[in-house]
């Protein structure tokens, strides 16, 4: 699966767009399925060197039923996805 970097706008109603993503990594599906939790999903990301240690407590993991997002807490700016919803089969 996809590793992505976002680039999102801020939108007039409110909320975010993505304006572009960018594929910067990969996870495998057996790792994906290992993470059960948020926090075991932004340490693999913090492992993974996408995120840092100054991150702890500043973002949050949402799911839009296509991707697992990296979010910021304090404005739910978008940041890194894990591409799910594109794997076949599942």
């Amino acid at each position: 699966m996809k590793v992505l970097d976002i680039d999102a706008w801020a939108s007039a109603e409110g909320g975010w767009d993505w304006n572009n993503w960018h594929h910067v990594g990969d996870i495998s599906k057996q790792k994906f399925e290992s993470l059960t939790d948020n926090r075991k999903i932004l340490a693999w990301f913090r492992e993974e060197g996408y995120l840092g240690n100054g991150s702890k407590g500043k973002v949050a993991v949402e799911d839009d039923q296509y991707n697992i997002v990296i979010v910021k807490k304090s404005n739910r700016q978008p940041l890194f996805a894990i591409e799910y919803g594109n794997e076949e089969g599942w």
